[in-house]
């Protein structure tokens, strides 16, 4: 069915609505996107004064330009992520994978710069593992993302 298109009185749309686990999921990923905004403004904020945190410096310029970029770019593909999963883009499923391995990657490279430590990075995955296999395994996620 075309946006643009009305169901006549008396029927019943054929989309299946968002619910369930895919409630839950939009509500995590929106979580994580505002947890990346978060941590992106509070590293700005340190960088410029690192003595707010007791720190003499912080880390490297270029080690915080790949942080801020990579979760400014996290953010922007997760707006995009919505716009495909309220659309009921069937290629909503595949950009969602390719997003939790984008995190899980970033996650890995921020370990090599100093800015995650080893323990972080082995908790942070975790959503994004089992955001990825849940897409790939939902049957409400298969019924809802259709056109």
């Amino acid at each position: 069915m075309h946006p643009t298109e009305r169901i006549p009185t008396g029927q019943i749309s054929k989309e299946q609505p968002i619910r369930g686990w895919l409630i839950v999921y939009l509500v995590v990923l929106a979580g994580l996107a505002a947890h990346g905004l978060e941590l992106t403004i509070a590293s700005l904020i340190i960088a410029a004064d690192p003595s707010l945190v007791g720190l003499a410096s912080f880390v490297p310029a270029p080690a915080l330009v790949f942080y801020v970029t990579s979760n400014a770019l996290l953010i922007l593909y997760t707006i995009y992520l919505f716009v495909l999963m309220l659309r009921r883009k069937r290629s909503a499923i595949a950009h969602n994978v390719v997003f939790n391995a984008l995190s899980v990657a970033f996650l890995l490279a921020w370990h090599v710069f100093h800015m995650k430590s080893t323990l972080g990075v082995a908790i942070d995955t975790i959503p994004n593992i089992v955001m990825a296999a849940y897409i790939l395994t939902s049957k409400r996620v298969e019924r809802t993302f259709r056109r």
